[in-house]
Parts: structure tokens; sequence; C-alpha cells
């Protein structure tokens, strides 16, 4: 590990986690921004946990950039700071993501182009991976080149809810919603590795990480979906649900 972080230790590549952190950032701004503007007339109808939900998605965007810009300052002590200030943040995210899906199912809010069962073995899946990714990039604070490649690959598997509501997305079709959120999610991933190609002539074992968990999760949605305790977990869920 020591070798490889030296190797991978330049500060050249700079621009190209600056710039990954505005695209992350432009895909979660243009694809929930679509659901504030589409419906702002009903915001007031909404549950207060989605509007939660929603800050606290903003915020780790917004924390995700403000350390970029940090680092890029050489502000590097309050970078520290703020990182671990940051667990307190994951530790609110991850648990209220998981039960907004939990009651989304519950009030009947799941998307034409998925099953309820689908829609919880992917936030389910995808946000615990999140915490995964998360606490392993947190453990490797002190060796930057893994801590970064680990972060940026964490935030890509929070976009799939994001591009699934981009309306360029949404304008095929609720059969091409699904393989076209998923296609671009995936280039998403696969920018890190390609980028250390050009650069290093190897990919980071970080971002070869990263990208293998965002890929392999995909078959895993469906897998999940199809079994028989999540069609159980997401039965009683509905069977929970308010009655009107």
């Amino acid at each position: 590990m020591v070798t490889t972080a030296r190797r991978f230790g330049s500060e050249i590549d700079r621009p190209f986690f600056t710039g990954m952190s505005f695209l992350l950032a432009a895909v979660f701004a243009v694809g929930f921004g679509r659901s504030y503007v589409h419906d702002f007339g009903k915001l007031d109808t909404w549950p207060i946990w989605v509007h939660l939900h929603g800050a606290v998605m903003i915020s780790w965007v917004v924390l995700l950039l403000v350390q970029g810009a940090l680092v890029r300052s050489g502000a590097r002590a309050v970078h520290q700071r703020l990182g671990l200030l940051s667990i307190g943040l994951v530790v609110i995210m991850v648990p209220l993501g998981m039960a907004t899906n939990v009651m989304a199912i519950q009030r009947g809010a799941v998307p034409p182009f998925f099953t309820p069962a689908e829609l919880f073995a992917v936030d389910q899946l995808d946000v615990a991976l999140f915490a995964a990714l998360f606490a392993w990039a947190l453990a490797l604070r002190r060796t930057p080149a893994w801590h970064k490649r680990l972060l940026i690959s964490a935030t890509v598997l929070l976009t799939y809810p994001a591009i699934a509501r981009i309306s360029l997305i949404r304008a095929f079709g609720p059969d091409w919603v699904v393989p076209l959120s998923v296609g671009l999610m995936l280039v998403l991933a696969l920018l890190g590795p390609l980028h250390d190609l050009v650069r290093y002539r190897r990919v980071h074992p970080a971002f070869a990480w990263g990208a293998g968990i965002v890929f392999l999760a995909q078959p895993a949605h469906t897998l999940l979906a199809a079994s028989a305790p999540v069609q159980a977990i997401v039965g009683e869920i509905l069977a929970s649900a308010p009655r009107t």
C-alpha cells in the first residue's frame, strides 16, 4: 500500500478530482432539482422526512466540494477536522436514507419503472455500500490516494436516484429509465479508473474496488429484489402502510 500511495501521490491529479466533485454535484442538482421544480406548488404536502433526506444529501454534496477546496488551498488541518465531523453527517444520512426508502414504499411513492421490491433492493443496498466505502475511506484518511478515490466511488453509488430523475432520461419513457440510469452511473464509476490509466498507466486499487462494487451492485439489485427475504420484508412494509 505504501508503494502504491507514493506512486499515486502526485498533486497533478487535483484537477480531475475537482472536476469529478463538481460533476457529481451537478448530477445531484439536476436530478433532485427537477423534483423540487416539478412539484414546487406541492412541497408543503411532502412528508417532513423527505425534506430532511434532501437536506442531508445536499449537505453531503456541499461537504464534498468544500473538502476539495480546503485541500487545494492547503488548509489541511481544517480539512481533517471537517472530515471527522462528516462522521456525524453519515451517521444521520445512512439510517435516514434507508428509512426514507421504507416510508416511500409505504405511501406508494414507487416510480413506475420499479416494483416495490426493486426500489427497496436498490436503495438499501446502495446506501449500505456507500456506508462501507465511507468507513473504508475514513480508515485510510492518512493515505490520500486511497481516501479521495474511495469517497468519490462512494458518492457515485448515490447518484442512481438523481440520474433517474433527470428529465432527459425520463423523456425516453419508463422502459428506458433503468438501463439509461445504470449506464450513466457506470460511466461515472469508470471515469476514475480511466483517469488513472491515462495519468499513471494503471488503475489505483481504490478505484478498482470502487468501480467493481458499483458494477457488481447492479446484478445484486436484481437478485436481492427477487429473493424470498426481501419479498417478505417488502410484503410486511406494504402491509403496515396506513389505510386511507
